[in-house]
C-alpha cells in the first residue's frame, strides 16, 4: 500500500536523477530520509514510468475497466433482487422441465433453492405436486401427438424387459432411437404384442429376437389387417420380419467364450500335471507315468486351443456378414453375405453351436441385407 505523498517520491526521484553533486545529501536532510531510501524511491518511481511507456495499463483504462465491473456488479445485484418475484408459475416451469430432463425432485428443489431466497423455496412434497400435475396436463397433449405420428413409423424392434418378473413390451424406432412403446404386461404372448403392433398401421418391418410370441404376434397383426380392410381397397402389404443382430451374435460370442474358458481350464491342468512330474522326479521316483500324463494334458490343450483359434476366426467372419459393408467398405448384398455365413459356419464344429447355427441360418438373419 501506498504511504507516502506522490509528491516526496517524485522528489526523492528527482535528486538522484538530476546527478547534481550533493543534491541527494540535501535531499536526505530536507526530507528526513536516508540516503539509501533516496535511491530506492527513485528507482521504483524510474521502473514506474518505464512501464507505463512500454505497455502497461494507463489510468484512463483502469478507471474505465472500474467503471464497467461497477456497473456488472450493480446489474448482477438487480437481477438478484428479481428473483425474490420469480412467480410460482415460473417455478412450475422449471419443476416439470427439470424432470422431463431425469432431475429428481430433490435436484430440483436445489435448483430452486440456488435462485430463490432461503424463505421461498418449495418443498420436496410441493415440487412433488407439481410434476405430478403437470404430467396428467400434458397426458392429453401427448396422446395427440402420439396419433399424429403414428403413421410415420415404418421399422420397430421389439423386445421385452422384466420389471419384478412382468414383462414391459418394448418398441423402439431404429434410425431415430426412439423409444414408442412400452406396455406393461399382462404377459409376452402373441395377443399382447398384437396389441402393441397394431398402434402402428403403416409399419411395414419388425426387428425382434425370434421369440414365438413375437412371431405370433406379427401373424395376428397381418390377419387383422387385411380383415379390417376395405374389399375394394388394394391389399396392404404385410409386415415382415427380421431377427436382430444382438441376440444372434451374443449367442455366438457366448460359445466362443466357452471354448476358451476349456482351453484356459485344460492349460492349468497341463500346468499341474507339470508340476507333478518334477516332484516325482526330485523324489526318486519313476517319472514315466507323470510324463506320460502331461504329454497328454498338452497335446489336449493344443488341440483345444487350435479349435478357440479357429472358432475366433469364424465368428469375426459372421461379426463381418451380419454387418452392412464388407472389408473394402462396399455394401453387402445378401448373397454375399450368406456365402460368408455359410464359409464360416463349417468351421464351427460340435454341438455346442447348434443354436448358433440354427440362428445363423434363419432367413430373417439377414433381412438387413439388400436382396440383390
Amino acid at each position: 500500500m501506498l504511504t507516502l505523498a506522490v509528491e516526496e517520491w517524485i522528489g526523492n526521484a528527482a535528486a538522484v536523477v538530476s546527478g547534481a553533486w550533493g543534491a541527494v545529501t540535501r535531499r536526505a536532510e530536507q526530507s528526513g530520509y536516508s540516503r539509501t531510501a533516496i535511491y530506492q524511491h527513485a528507482e521504483r518511481v524510474v521502473q514506474a514510468v518505464a512501464s507505463e511507456q512500454a505497455s502497461g495499463i494507463s489510468y484512463e483504462d483502469l478507471w474505465a475497466e472500474n467503471e464497467r465491473l461497477k456497473a456488472e456488479n450493480g446489474a448482477l445485484w438487480q437481477a438478484w433482487s428479481e428473483v425474490e418475484d420469480l412467480s410460482e408459475s415460473k417455478q412450475r416451469e422449471l419443476a416439470s422441465a427439470g424432470s422431463a430432463m431425469g432431475l429428481s425432485l430433490s435436484q430440483i428443489v436445489i435448483v430452486l433453492a440456488i435462485v430463490l431466497p432461503r424463505r421461498l423455496v418449495p418443498s420436496r412434497a410441493t415440487v412433488g405436486r407439481w410434476v405430478q400435475q403437470s404430467a396428467q396436463q400434458s397426458r392429453g397433449i401427448l396422446e395427440v401427438l402420439d396419433r399424429a405420428c403414428q403413421s410415420f413409423v415404418l421399422v420397430l424392434c421389439l423386445d421385452e424387459i422384466f420389471l419384478h418378473r412382468e414383462p414391459i413390451l418394448m418398441g423402439v424406432e431404429p434410425i431415430s432411437l426412439a423409444w414408442l412403446a412400452a406396455q406393461r404386461g399382462p404377459d409376452r404372448r402373441g395377443e399382447s404384442w398384437c396389441h402393441v403392433i397394431e398402434a402402428w398401421p403403416h409399419l411395414e418391418h419388425v426387428i425382434t429376437d425370434g421369440g414365438q410370441g413375437l412371431e405370433r404376434g406379427v401373424k395376428l397383426a397381418n390377419e387383422a389387417r387385411r380383415q379390417a380392410q376395405a374389399p375394394e381397397a388394394e391389399p396392404l402389404a404385410p409386415i415382415t420380419m427380421g431377427l436382430d443382430v444382438f441376440h444372434t451374435q451374443r449367442e455366438v460370442e457366448r460359445v466362443l467364450q466357452q471354448l476358451w474358458n476349456r482351453v484356459e481350464r485344460q492349460i492349468e491342468a497341463a500346468v499341474k500335471a507339470d508340476g507333478k512330474l518334477e516332484q516325482a522326479k526330485r523324489r526318486g521316483q519313476d517319472p514315466r507315468g507323470g510324463a506320460g500324463h502331461a504329454g497328454r494334458a498338452w497335446r489336449q490343450a493344443e488341440r483345444l486351443f487350435d479349435e478357440a483359434v479357429q472358432a475366433q476366426e469364424a465368428v469375426e467372419q459372421i461379426k463381418e456378414a451380419l454387418g452392412w459393408f464388407d472389408a473394402s467398405g462396399h455394401l453387402y448384398t445378401r448373397k454375399q453375405a450368406q456365402a460368408q455365413l455359410n464359409e464360416a459356419m463349417q468351421r464351427l464344429q460340435g454341438d455346442c453351436w447348434k443354436k448358433a447355427k440354427r440362428m445363423l441360418c434363419d432367413a430373417r438373419t439377414l433381412s438387413h441385407s439388400l436382396n440383390l
